[in-house]
């Protein structure tokens, strides 16, 4: 991010700027609005290139690296089970069991829109690759919906059990958890491209003009 009065960088979530030392947040959100917009990421075919190149790969070795992605287990898990209870409250069937995995989207999704509405581009794109781990995850249990091996907390019914079920698709289990997968790899894969073309934009953006006259 940049200071809105002197142009100078600051660090993402810095409370004043080290240059003209102003408080970020005694701005209103009509000065903050003239910061500097990120720079933009993903946009040339060559990194739209990377990004499907990678997607593909991660899709394909989803099985030996799933697991690793247990950073934000706890919290994704929490949050799923809180979802069952925020949607239970429209005394929907279906909802109430698609609600868990609704909030365990929403969630990181709503982190990634207030890091970009503050101009924090790459922390957005953090919270975009958090979504696509849940989607690993979500692809995992869809897939599980006939078999049910992996353990459910507390007991009760299986979710994607009930949800493939009651539309008709419960055959189809393994290519939902593969739709879900697949979404979740572009997503990754979308994330780290993105966060490397930032970092290198804002690299030689802040370079130094050396041998200019």
């Amino acid at each position: 991010m940049f200071c809105p009065a002197c142009g100078k960088r600051a660090q993402e979530g810095a409370l004043a700027c080290a240059g003209c030392a102003i408080i970020f947040s005694k701005w209103t959100a009509k000065e903050r609005a003239f910061l500097p917009p990120p720079p933009p990421g993903v946009r040339s075919p060559a990194a739209w290139g990377m990004c499907a190149a990678a997607a593909v790969i991660l899709f394909e070795l989803r099985g030996y690296y799933r697991e690793c992605l247990w950073l934000l287990d706890g919290v994704d898990l929490a949050v799923h089970e809180g979802g069952h209870v925020v949607f239970g409250v429209l005394g929907l069937r279906f909802v109430t069991m698609l609600g868990g995995t609704l909030l365990q989207l929403i969630m990181p999704i709503a982190f990634a829109v207030d890091f970009r509405r503050r101009n924090q581009a790459r922390s957005s794109d953090v919270c975009v690759a958090w979504v696509g781990q849940n989607l690993l995850h979500i692809g995992r249990y869809a897939a599980d919906a006939r078999a049910q091996v992996l353990p459910l907390v507390g007991g009760g019914e299986h979710d994607w059990t009930y949800l493939l079920g009651t539309t008709g698709l419960l055959a189809r289990d393994r290519f939902v958890g593969g739709l879900f997968d697949f979404a979740g790899c572009a997503l990754i894969a979308w994330a780290a491209v993105s966060i490397w073309e930032r970092t290198k934009q804002l690299t030689g953006r802040n370079a130094p003009n050396e041998g200019k006259g």
